[in-house]
């Protein structure tokens, strides 16, 4: 088997070799004067270059393998030998060993120019070329042609018998046992078995994958009873005599072997921890032989000076270890970051995955980073080894101040391969969450890192959306927004279809009159007209009107009734504009309502229902109405909240739509919506068709919340607001979580929160007193 040695070593062999070559060429008769063109044996000399040229080649010149270009220098250097014999005839194979020659010098040149070729058969004869003379043309085989035909020329007879054999010995030495090498290699071990090293020897660092990151290779056969796992101390000497601290970071497999990724630790000022080794080798000058370069050892932490020892407890890799997820890699920027994802578990049972709050640091300051993408990446290790890993995407969320409960802008970004961690939070417990419900609208996933309401007013005056797909948690956010804003004095309109709000809401807000729907029997008393036909006489014919038709006008009077009687407790608009207190939810089911209007058949008119988007019109028209009796106010605080259940039926997009009047009505509310902040009015949009909202409405939310949501259109939407990348998650959301942004949370930027749970909204007491003004003008 052939033994590998560093440089430094191979000289060391050769040098032996050649002291043993020149005992070997005085004990045969040989001399030196050959130098000076005399000598009673010039005929040895040819022994001697034999021997010369296979050491020197072996281990300086070509040590590992041969290229053409080394064979041609050593066909040549035989060519040009045998060229220089005066008496031919009598040295051994001197024919052979010429035409040997001369072919490997030919397929070497063979071997270099068809290196490049096209043709698939010159390519064959290329690579054939290529494979014989590095077999045959390396120094150990050609020029023991000349050393064995020297060797048998003069010396294979009776009379130097010791002769012929010590020189055969030799060569069989040189060839195939290399005691040299085996010895050196021996001497080598012995000395690092004699340092006086406080850590056991690990293997060699191959690689440096960046200023911070080593890999080391290990021999499996020979370090299987290391152990050495994940957050093991080791020190790599990578210069000489001092070594750099790290810690193990990564292990991966190969046949044989094993490869660490070891991170090295870095002080208070980013500068490696080091520990000086010099004293503690046997050989610590570093231009010996047998000094050692890129060793690593397992270290000990009581065997290491104090200093060192605190350095290392008080770095952050080693100190939160538990936590290390990967580090920040090529690709960030000041939004987002890439990460090699190196552990996807803490030791808490936190993982890796959409949504999951990791921290690093900018400028000392700790930032959080939320997961929003991740893509698979294979490296290749040896031969046809591979690894697979993982490359995540993380968006900036800033630090975050829990005396204020608040996200705080950190600028820039953070430095290369800085180390990234889980967050030291823990998943709340169910009273924790009882708490934090009570003025949160969720927390960061995994954390008890609470995202609090921070501007009530904004939530409706600046139009909030929830959008997401059925059964995803959208109606119980909806719930809640209704219960904050009603703890403050804002009055809510809820048009719901579905006679889901009659039940649900009753939980949230507890109180026999907080609450009032409409019924099966809602404005019966327009009912009479709802086929009333408006008709004129004029001279002497009648004509029907359809423009009177229908019972819409006394719909609008009876909505403007019901509106005031639950803003103000009066049927009328009352001196004072003062809203009653008692009410706090007027739920309209426009189905339950028997509206219709005139239209116009040929020469005839009959009367058709009024559409959900007409209903939904004249409501937001006649609260504006009232709302608009009251004068401007600077502040523009919320008065009411006009919630849209199922707003795909209510408000739909013009393209969704199966006539103009569904189009113009929409476009009327939407007017309404746009006015409607200078009055303290605005709206809360619940769907899980984005495509069919119309988006006049929707681009007037300040504040969204996302759920999840399968479709293209919705999508496209959202990452207007959201960006693409979190736009990408949408479709993976688990319930109960959504991306939210905008006004109401004072958010910057975009995050996945998970919201509050039913039971904990439910469980919050109803406000005795309230810190804002009421809603009287």
């Amino acid at each position: 088997m052939e033994i590998k040695l560093p440089q430094r070593q191979r000289i060391l062999v050769a040098t032996l070799y050649l002291a043993v070559l020149v005992l070997v060429y005085r004990f045969i008769g040989g001399d030196f004067t050959f130098v000076l063109g005399s000598g009673t044996h010039p005929h040895i000399i040819w022994f001697f270059s034999g021997a010369l040229m296979i050491i020197l080649g072996s281990y300086i010149v070509e040590p590992y393998f041969t290229k053409p270009s080394d064979a041609i220098v050593n066909s040549v250097a035989v060519l040009v030998a045998l060229f220089g014999i005066t008496n031919k005839t009598v040295f051994f194979a001197y024919k052979f060993v010429l035409c040997y020659a001369a072919g490997v010098l030919l397929l070497s040149i063979v071997s270099i120019a068809l290196k490049d070729a096209q043709n698939p058969i010159l390519q064959q004869i290329g690579r054939l070329s290529y494979w014989i003379v590095e077999t045959l043309g390396g120094s150990k085989w050609i020029f023991s042609l000349i050393y064995l035909s020297a060797s048998y020329t003069y010396f294979a007879n009776p009379s130097q018998i010791i002769s012929f054999i010590t020189v055969i010995a030799l060569w069989i030495i040189l060839t195939f046992f290399d005691i040299g090498s085996w010895g050196v290699k021996k001497a080598a071990q012995l000395l690092r078995l004699l340092e006086q090293k406080p850590h056991t020897e690990l293997g060699t660092a191959i690689g440096c994958e960046n200023p911070y990151l080593y890999r080391i290779e290990i021999d499996g056969k020979k370090s299987s009873n290391l152990r050495v796992q994940y957050g093991h101390l080791v020190v790599v000497e990578n210069s000489p005599n001092v070594g750099s601290i790290g810690m193990v970071i990564n292990k991966k497999h190969l046949l044989n072997k094993e490869w660490l990724s070891v991170y090295l630790l870095r002080d208070e000022h980013e500068e490696p921890i080091k520990l000086d080794l010099k004293s503690r080798k046997l050989i610590s000058e570093p231009n010996s032989i047998f000094a050692f370069s890129n060793r690593a050892y397992k270290l000990d932490l009581t065997s290491v000076p104090q200093a060192v020892n605190t350095l290392i407890k008080g770095n952050a890799l080693y100190r939160h270890r538990g936590d290390f997820v990967g580090y920040v890699t090529a690709g960030s920027n000041i939004n987002t970051i890439s990460f090699t994802v190196l552990r996807d578990t803490d030791s808490a049972g936190q993982t890796v995955s959409e949504g999951a709050i990791l921290k690093t640091t900018i400028y000392s300051d700790e930032t959080l980073y939320q997961v929003i993408n991740g893509n698979t990446k294979a490296e290749r290790l040896e031969n046809f080894d591979s690894h697979g890993y993982v490359i995540g995407l993380a968006r900036k969320l800033g630090k975050y101040d829990r005396a204020d409960r608040s996200l705080d802008v950190i600028k820039w970004v953070p430095t290369m391969y800085s180390p990234l961690f889980f967050t030291d939070s823990i998943e709340p417990s169910a009273d924790k969450l009882r708490a934090m419900a009570s003025d949160s609208i969720g927390h960061l996933p995994n954390t008890d890192l609470e995202i609090p309401l921070r501007d009530i007013n904004a939530i409706v005056t600046h139009n909030t959306a929830i959008l997401g797909i059925l059964g995803i948690g959208k109606s119980c956010l909806s719930y809640e927004l209704i219960k904050r804003v009603t703890d403050v004095r804002v009055k809510v309109i809820c048009i719901d279809i579905t006679n889901e709000y009659v039940t649900e809401l009753a939980a949230y807000l507890p109180g026999a009159n907080a609450i009032t729907a409409d019924d099966v029997n809602a404005f019966n008393s327009i009912n009479g007209r709802y086929g009333f036909i408006d008709t004129e006489t004029s001279g002497g014919h009648t004509k029907q009107n359809y423009e009177k038709s229908g019972n819409v006008a006394e719909y609008r009077s009876a909505i403007k009734d019901d509106l005031c009687l639950f803003l103000f407790g009066a049927t009328g608009i009352p001196e004072d504009k003062r809203f009653e207190t008692v009410h706090k939810v007027r739920i309209y089911n426009i189905d339950y309502h028997k509206a219709s209007k005139g239209e116009k058949i040929g020469f005839n008119v009959i009367t058709t229902d009024l559409t959900q988007a007409e209903k939904t019109r004249v409501i937001a028209e006649e609260l504006f109405k009232i709302l608009m009796t009251s004068p401007l106010e600077a502040e523009k605080r919320a008065k009411v909240l006009l919630v849209f259940e199922e707003a795909h039926s209510l408000i739909p997009e013009w393209n969704s739509v199966a006539n103009e009047v569904d189009k113009a009505a929409t476009n009327g509310t939407a007017k309404i919506i746009l006015q409607g902040r200078k009055y303290g009015l605005g709206s809360l949009v619940i769907t899980q068709r984005t495509a069919n909202v119309s988006k006049s409405i929707l681009n007037q939310c300040n504040t969204i919340f996302a759920l999840r949501v399968f479709d293209d259109t919705g999508k496209g939407f959202l990452s207007n607001y959201i960006g693409s990348d979190y736009a990408d998650t949408l479709a993976t959301l688990e319930e109960r979580h959504a991306i939210a942004i905008g006004k109401g949370l004072r958010l910057k930027q975009p995050i996945i929160l998970e919201l509050n749970n039913r039971a904990a909204v439910i469980a919050i007491p109803q406000p005795s007193t309230v810190n804002v003004p009421d809603s009287s003008p």
